[in-house]
């Protein structure tokens, strides 16, 4: 078997990534719906925005930037959160908004909810009441 052939094996060339997890065994899907917070909806719109406003960011540089999280990161943050991080280094990849200004304004709004944002662990603590709709049975 060579390089461009397929094979059964997940670990068998050709290699697949960390983030290359279609066909793996993951256990059941979970389908509970549940409501988007602010900050995803927020996310997804301004993804959207900037694809479509002249093509600013585009879905292959956001999986490239994924891509490069390296495992660890890429398993700790959500899908709502890769996006997120993805699209701060692309802007400030571009020059467009540079990553300090963007760490602080989340460091703001946290403040506002009383809440402490640590960057390098890339999380969110303190007291804030759980989005409508989000709370526990």
């Amino acid at each position: 078997m060579n390089a461009t052939t397929s094979s059964t094996s997940p670990d068998a060339p050709p290699y697949r990534g960390y983030h290359d997890i279609g066909g793996r065994p993951a256990g059941p899907v979970v389908k509970d719906e549940y409501a988007f917070a602010d900050w995803q909806k927020l996310s997804e719109a301004m993804r959207g925005a900037l694809e479509a406003k002249g093509r600013i960011v585009s879905l292959d540089e956001i999986r490239r930037v994924f891509e490069s999280f390296g495992e660890d990161l890429y398993n700790t943050l959500g899908f709502y959160e890769r996006r997120a991080e993805a699209l701060t280094v692309l802007l400030d990849e571009k020059g467009i908004v540079p990553r300090a200004a963007v760490l602080a304004r989340m460091d703001a709004i946290a403040a506002m909810e009383c809440r402490q944002v640590d960057h390098e662990a890339k999380t969110v603590s303190g007291k804030s009441a759980p989005p409508t709709g989000t709370e526990a049975p």
